[in-house]
């Protein structure tokens, strides 16, 4: 069975599936990106965004809580997700609070019920292995909303600045060349980080 062709058709679907590149896969569909505060999205998946979102895609990021100056970090979190195509919802809006604010089961609702709004095809969220203690509730409480229905599930870690030992197995390699610069000038867009 050399070609694609003489393969059963189980084998054959998810060949044509692989074939087809990250960002085509979910063109005309909805991506739900998860961040923990303002920044953490463009910082780890920026690039990603923009580049699902120039290939058709209806990407949603979602951003979990918005720790302190609140107007301002919003501001910069919408300007951010313009840059990259993207729709911006704050899950705990309406003020400054932190992820530690609510229980976990609240936050999973929250995640939840934007899940059953935006039926996504994928989901990218914080992995569990981040040295963030945010970041890895906000991966806990991402995971059950696979219950609710099928949907591919990825994970991304942050953009390190210096050495940090964390568990890094990657699976997945996307070519984001095309959409660094939309990245870069996103995060760029949170002003107040780098006073």
């Amino acid at each position: 069975m050399n070609d694609v062709t003489d393969a059963p058709l189980g084998k054959l679907l998810v060949a044509r599936k692989a074939a087809r590149s990250f960002a085509a896969r979910y063109a005309g569909r909805t991506v739900l990106a998860i961040g923990a505060h303002p920044d953490d999205i463009e910082l780890g998946i920026g690039a990603t965004v923009a580049l699902l979102a120039a290939s058709g895609a209806r990407v949603v990021m979602a951003v979990c809580s918005v720790p302190a100056d609140y107007d301002r970090r919003r501001a910069e979190a919408l300007a951010a997700a313009d840059i990259l195509g993207a729709e911006l919802r704050i899950l705990m809006d309406g003020g400054s609070r932190r992820i530690e604010d609510v229980k976990t089961y609240q936050l999973v609702a929250m995640i939840d019920d934007l899940v059953r709004e935006v039926q996504p095809a994928a989901m990218l969220t914080h992995g569990c292995t981040d040295f963030h203690g945010d970041h890895v509730l906000v991966h806990h409480a991402s995971v059950p909303s696979q219950r609710l229905h099928d949907f591919d599930f990825y994970c991304y870690l942050p953009t390190m600045v210096r050495p940090v030992p964390v568990p890094f197995q990657p699976r997945a390699y996307i070519d984001v060349s095309s959409t660094i610069d939309a990245k870069i000038e996103a995060i760029a867009a949170h002003r107040s980080q780098f006073i």
